[in-house]
């Protein structure tokens, strides 16, 4: 049975409603990106969730690079039950897999070096033959291992061959027994792409939902502990989650991505917020977690990405601004900006408006404006999510009740197919449920969400 965060208001957790909303305003209208879902957590609670058709919170979704993430956790996991020690030397692990000649160097490399990317080449690869193992040894490590920081998602995927070959079975397999059963995620609902020689790829490959990546990230928060139970070290979790690798040099050419710029430690990102860290994908699949708010924000989106894309002669960011726009950046940009600035520290709770108090006696009608039915739920239930474009999902933090709210810039309803496919998705957490006005989510009970 997997353990149901619990829901909230914002503002019982210290968050002001009023800064989700301006963060949302920042998201849906700077025109950076396109969201997919976002959930919100403080104190361990659950105070905002969000899903824009045809994406849900059961279905999986690509993480790309933050993928890494997942894979540096199976190898704490192995360290910690005693399967590895950071300082093994690669070549003891995979000898099978080194070249007839190895130079000094790669006779050096750890798993150490593997996880803080700094495996000393400067040659990157691009894909994963049956011999990739081979090819990738093979290459020059033209500086001392764990000097040198390069960014490579092969890199990554060694990590992931190095469980295998540890445990005798897949990665996905070590994580769904070793993590994923542990701190509740559906290992069923899980998948990870495979090379030619049948290793997970663990650099890029895999596929999760907006909330195993907020669990996975809450296990760091926690201090690598899980419902009172220890699954990586305190010692992991430190190194983990703190700078061990400058990224500056690898970044100075372009220092308008600020949160590349900072630093980098197991296969996570560090923040500029002091003490803050993400795990980090292509494109704006963000768990970005800040310590010393008891915060973690989980983000799917597909951020543009500008010139990086062949689309330079787009406008810039903000007036005045002469770099290209950067999609992720600019969420962080939004997320540190704009709505931890007005989350305090030393506040638990914030009061909420009288408007909270008054229960509106119907539901919007068909009529309704998009801001009298943002109103409606913000006093009835406290705010969660917000129609956008009619695609967006609304989850209602308070509704207890065996139906939630569904609506669209059209007010329109689901069709009854698309109630059966709201079923059948909540039921097994895994299906998608379509309508034409936008995507019907689910209440907090556990059910499908259906329209009014």
């Amino acid at each position: 049975m997997i353990q149901r965060f619990e829901r909230c208001l914002p503002e019982e957790v210290g968050i002001p409603s009023e800064a989700i909303d301006a963060f949302l305003d920042e998201l849906e209208n700077g025109g950076f990106t396109q969201m997919h879902g976002l959930m919100i957590m403080r104190h361990g609670k659950v105070c905002a969730e969000g899903w824009w058709a045809p994406f849900a919170p059961g279905l999986h979704h690509c993480d790309h690079s933050l993928s890494k993430t997942y894979t540096a956790t199976a190898i704490g996991l192995a360290e910690y039950q005693g399967l590895l020690k950071l300082s093994d030397r690669v070549c003891d692990i995979l000898p099978d897999k080194m070249p007839a000649q190895m130079s000094d160097r790669l006779s050096r490399l750890t798993v150490r070096d593997l996880l803080v990317m700094g495996d000393g080449s400067e040659e990157e690869e691009t894909t994963y033959p049956a011999d990739w193992l081979e090819l990738y040894f093979a290459r020059p490590i033209t500086h001392e291992p764990g000097t040198f920081w390069r960014y490579n998602s092969h890199t990554t995927a060694v990590l992931s061959a190095i469980i295998e070959r540890l445990t005798g079975g897949s990665m996905l397999d070590y994580l769904a027994k070793n993590l994923f059963d542990l701190i509740g995620i559906d290992a069923q609902n899980v998948m990870c792409r495979r090379g030619a020689d049948g290793t997970c790829l663990g650099g890029m490959g895999m596929f999760t939902t907006t909330e195993d990546n907020l669990r996975l990230m809450k296990l760091y928060l926690n201090g690598g502990v899980w419902n009172g139970v220890r699954l990586l070290s305190e010692t992991f979790v430190h190194d983990a989650t703190t700078e061990r690798m400058d990224t500056w040099p690898a970044h100075a050419h372009t220092p308008y991505i600020y949160d590349n710029c900072v630093g980098y430690g197991y296969q996570i990102w560090m923040c500029r917020p002091e003490g803050s860290y993400r795990a980090d994908g292509a494109f704006g699949q963000f768990s970005v977690v800040v310590p010393s708010l008891d915060l973690i924000v989980s983000i799917n989106e597909a951020g543009f990405l500008g010139e990086l894309m062949g689309h330079a002669d787009l406008h810039l960011l903000k007036e005045g601004e002469n770099h290209p726009i950067h999609g992720p950046q600019a969420t962080l940009n939004a997320l540190f900006d704009i709505l931890v600035p007005q989350i305090h520290a030393d506040v638990e709770t914030l009061p909420v408006g009288s408007c909270h108090a008054e229960r509106a006696p119907e539901p919007f009608g068909r009529a309704a404006s998009v801001s009298e039915r943002r109103g409606f739920l913000r006093a009835r239930f406290g705010y969660n999510a917000r129609p956008e474009g009619g695609k967006a999902v609304l989850r209602c933090a308070l509704f207890q009740t065996q139906a939630a709210h569904r609506v669209s810039r059209r007010g329109q309803n689901a069709p009854a197919r698309a109630r059966r496919q709201a079923r059948n998705h909540m039921d097994g957490g895994r299906r998608a449920a379509r309508a034409d006005g936008g995507f019907a989510g689910r209440a907090h009970g556990g059910r499908a969400g259906l329209p009014l």
